[in-house]
């Protein structure tokens, strides 16, 4: 008698389906094309420059989520600190600033993604342990057990999310999000963590 006929009709099948199967976790492509590049500027840091002009246009709060071009009274202007900008007057002898322009930002490496994976790779492992005896005794799948291992990550990355303190925020981006927290605004990053499971 070989040892896998002691185990659970079946359990042999879906252990076998563990080499078929792949957890993705994180911003995919097909859910929102704009996110993943969030996602990625984010992860690992990018310098940004203007392509079809010589400045970019960084929103105040007056500009909302509008763009430049949606403005036709805006002009152009210089600060006493030398820097640019797109305003209007304020009616009062002073001017409202829509748009502050730069010719190059500097988003700085908020690891959410390989960070958390360094701090909870271990935990991991060990609930897939604690899953896969469940998958051996035949009460879960195997597909289950990845889908309930990719529902913890996400929940770790979106907690991470959240704790990322640091790099702050420029005073600028502080004032239009009025939020000093460098990944969260609109929450859309966060919903859009996701995990999936699929074939190899």
């Amino acid at each position: 008698m070989s040892g896998f006929e002691l185990l659970p009709k079946g359990t042999q099948a879906e252990l076998d389906k563990l080499n078929h199967l792949q957890l993705q976790v994180g911003v995919f492509g097909e859910d929102d094309s704009y996110m993943p590049m969030i996602a990625t500027v984010n992860e690992f840091g990018a310098n940004i420059k203007p392509k079809n002009s010589k400045y970019l246009t960084i929103p105040t709060k007056l500009a909302g989520n509008h763009k430049a071009s949606e403005f036709s009274d805006l002009f152009f202007g210089t600060g006493k600190n030398g820097g640019h900008f797109l305003g209007k007057s304020d009616g009062k002898d002073g001017i409202d600033v829509y748009f502050w322009c730069v010719k190059e930002v500097h988003i700085p490496e908020r690891s959410f993604i390989r960070s958390t994976y360094d701090e909870h790779f271990e935990d991991w492992i060990s609930k897939c342990a604690d899953w896969l005896a469940e998958v051996v005794t035949g009460d879960i799948s195997a597909k289950t057990m990845l889908e309930k291992l990719g529902n913890v990550i996400v929940k770790d990355i979106q907690s991470k999310i959240r704790a990322i303190q640091e790099p702050a925020n420029s005073p600028a981006t502080i004032e239009r999000k009025g939020s000093t927290s460098p990944l969260e605004d609109t929450g859309h990053l966060i919903q859009s963590i996701t995990a999936k499971v699929v074939e190899k």
